[in-house]
């Protein structure tokens, strides 16, 4: 578990300067606490490490990430340290647009990926219209979120041209010694890709790709993984028949104790970096 990559990806060195050392002391009995919020079909994860810091993983398919974010951010606080976007499509993307313009974000965090959205185009112009940073996440990148807590991509090391989920970042969010593997809407292919790698893929948590779809959830990757907890980002009763019974059951044969937005809502948990809570 936790496994180094030989360099540091060296733009992340400016959230680790400004991150790491905002606040070192006062740690003991502070928790770490992460979040796939309800937005419906698509994905946004929230995460307030013990320190405060916070982080955006996508927005979701529209404005409704606003009230999500309303519902476990304090009602006074107007910013947020780090947004990332794991892939320009729409159900990740469009949310982003109204959280940029309603908070003071200090990093961007994408891979430029040049695949055409008109949503992604209308984030990079507000990003250079608000003098965001931007950095670009590639594989060996580390972002360090605070004391202990540290995000490292695993997704993508090149761009592909074609179909934007090939490029989606996974990254693992390592806390302690517990770890959540962030998968985007990576498919099958750059899991396999992972699985046979020299990665460390061991998580007590993962986001489930692409919803559940049958297009991701390769049973060797999953094998690796091994998670005590499988979180899916759906929206109920929606056309794509996300998540299929395949994806389900290949959860339940690892072991995962499933949670899923249509059904059980907002998804809260919550670690003091040695043990795991389901926050009901």
């Amino acid at each position: 578990m936790k496994n180094k990559f030989p360099y540091i990806f060296s733009l992340a060195l400016i959230i680790i300067a400004f991150l790491a050392w905002s606040t070192v002391f006062g740690l003991e009995g502070r928790k770490l606490n992460f979040y796939v919020l309800d937005i419906g079909q698509g994905d946004a994860i929230f995460i307030e490490t013990p320190t405060k810091n916070q982080i955006l993983i996508d927005g979701g398919p529209d404005n409704s990430v606003l009230e999500e974010l309303g519902e476990v951010m304090p009602f006074h606080d107007r910013s947020i340290d780090v947004v990332m976007m794991t892939h320009p499509n729409l159900d990740h993307v469009a949310g982003l647009v109204d959280v940029l313009k309603n908070y003071d974000v200090k990093y961007f965090v994408d891979t430029d990926d040049g695949y055409y959205l008109a949503g992604y185009e209308e984030l990079k112009k507000i990003i250079r219209e608000k003098n965001i940073t931007r950095i670009k996440a590639e594989r060996g990148a580390r972002i360090i979120l605070d004391r202990g807590v540290e995000l490292t991509i695993l997704h993508p090391d090149k761009l592909v041209s074609g179909d934007p989920n090939q490029n989606s970042v996974v990254a693992k969010l390592s806390f302690g010694e517990i770890d959540f593997l962030l998968t985007g809407d990576a498919e099958k292919g750059e899991e396999l890709k992972l699985a046979q790698g020299e990665d460390n893929l061991e998580s007590e948590v993962l986001k489930v790709g692409h919803h559940g779809s049958k297009t991701s959830s390769n049973p060797l990757f999953l094998e690796k993984v091994k998670p005590d907890y499988a979180l899916i980002s759906v929206g109920a009763k929606n056309r794509y028949g996300h998540p299929t019974k395949q994806v389900l059951e290949a959860l339940e044969e690892v072991g995962a104790q499933i949670f899923r937005t249509d059904l059980d809502s907002r998804i809260h948990l919550e670690s003091d970096g040695e043990s795991l809570t389901v926050v009901k």
